[in-house]
């Protein structure tokens, strides 16, 4: 396979799957978000709060476009893997396998959706719960941060 196509599945991959994991979890935490401020617009402001984590996996994937397409050359310049050799397909594999990893692990938007549609609920009834909610729900986005981490080492790999 040529080099640009293992750069492009990377990009497309990591911030793609992590793009489309945040739509189902803000989604999902929305939909619970509506009927908390139906009853109650005073919960509006928790229930934003609540609902927006599990955006955070699409900018990891955002970033790591950014930076596999910084690193390749398609940002600023030419594509600096464009002869198939050896050397450049590892290196084009490299930055593909960053993005499929940021992309796999931006899946753990669709349970943080999950757990912060549960805790807008559990917000609506006792306010008092709040920072433990956001706690909970912060737990599922640990994978998605080690999944960005191990990209970027990934990507600085290259030289």
């Amino acid at each position: 396979m040529e080099p640009i196509v293992y750069v492009a599945l990377g990009m497309a991959l990591g911030a793609g799957i992590a793009g489309a994991a945040s739509s189902f979890g803000v989604g999902i935490a929305g939909a619970a978000a509506a009927g908390a401020v139906a009853e109650d617009e005073k919960n509006f402001r928790n229930a934003l709060i609540l609902e927006g984590l599990p955006m955070t996996q699409s900018i990891y994937g955002l970033i790591t476009l950014f930076l596999i397409a910084l690193t390749a050359g398609i940002i600023g310049g030419g594509f600096k893997f464009a002869e198939a050799t050896t050397e450049n397909i590892i290196k084009s594999a490299i930055l593909f396998g960053a993005g499929l990893t940021v992309g796999l692990t931006g899946l753990s938007a669709i349970p943080q959706g999950i757990i912060a549609s549960a805790g807008i609920g559990a917000v609506s009834k006792n306010p008092k719960t709040f920072t433990q909610n956001i706690i909970f729900a912060a737990m599922a986005e640990t994978m998605a941060i080690f999944g960005l981490v191990g990209a970027i080492v990934l990507i600085m790999s290259i030289r």
